[in-house]
């Protein structure tokens, strides 16, 4: 059976001819397209914007006046945190190698007399008791005084009188070469025979001291040179041994005044070898 459909009346209606053909064309699949198409002076036409004004309906909204996205770029890989080094823990027995063991504190030796507190002062391991002895280690020693002149220096007597013998025979030497010069050679002689009777006067003093005796030396008969020059040259060399002298008391004596009364000797001999050579080239 045929269908039929009334298309003037369809034609008010505001129906999409192409929404109907499909439908009917659902519905009545045997029937000619050209029986069911609707005329298009039927339709009323229906008022479309322009164009431009109607976007695409497959298009993305906005997408052509949307301005382009930078990728992003690509991030660095991250390092892994360094490994932390394991600390090893000192384990709670002495014998491993691993924990440094610590320094032992000496106990103070057992002692019947030694209290068990290490603080007192009786303990010889004490610190008290140490800074004590340190304190004494460092204080300085006095000294026992040393007796000068006295009967300790008895051994001493001997080369006293020695060298009160050579005294006097400087002195004997210095004024008779003083009586030969003249002018500044007579005053140093002068001055030198003077030097030797002064040491003699302190050696005398001293072996007074000593032995609580006088000692009068004896001197040998002056023999001197008849020219002057050679005469200063036997004395120069007599000075030099009389220095020696000096020199070997002070080390040999013990007693600290006859030390230091030799070692002003043996300067003294020193001083007068120069002046000695002093008037020799003068004399040149």
């Amino acid at each position: 059976m045929e269908l039929k459909v009334d298309r003037p009346a369809l034609a008010g209606q505001n129906i999409d001819p192409a929404t109907f053909q499909r439908v009917w064309d659902r519905v009545m699949p045997e029937q000619a397209a050209e029986n069911t198409s609707i005329p298009d002076t039927a339709v009323p036409a229906v008022p479309t914007q322009p164009a431009e004004e109607q976007p695409p309906a497959s298009a993305p909204l906005a997408a052509a006046n949307l301005p382009a996205v930078p990728e992003c770029p690509a991030l660095s890989p991250v390092p892994d945190c360094p490994s932390m080094p394991t600390v090893p823990d000192c384990p709670a027995s002495p014998d491993q190698p691993d924990c440094p063991a610590l320094p032992a504190v000496p106990d103070c030796p057992p002692d019947s007399q030694c209290p068990a507190c290490p603080e007192c002062s009786a303990c010889p391991e004490s610190p008290r008791t140490l800074g004590a002895v340190s304190a004494a280690r460092t204080a300085p020693v006095p000294e026992t005084p040393a007796f000068c002149l006295g009967e300790a220096s008895q051994g001493d007597s001997q080369p006293l009188e020695e060298l009160m013998t050579l005294a006097c025979t400087g002195a004997a030497a210095g004024r008779a070469m003083a009586r030969r010069a003249s002018g500044a050679c007579a005053k140093a002689l002068s001055a030198l025979a003077r030097d030797h009777r002064s040491a003699f006067r302190r050696l005398s003093a001293a072996y007074f001291l000593i032995t609580a005796k006088r000692y009068t030396p004896k001197c040998e008969a002056l023999k001197l040179p008849a020219s002057l020059p050679l005469a200063l040259r036997q004395q120069f060399l007599w000075e030099q041994q009389w220095e020696q002298k000096n020199s070997q008391g002070a080390q040999s004596t013990t007693d600290p005044c006859l030390k230091e009364l030799y070692l002003e000797l043996a300067q003294e001999g020193s001083f007068h070898a120069g002046t000695i050579r002093s008037l020799l080239e003068q004399m040149a």
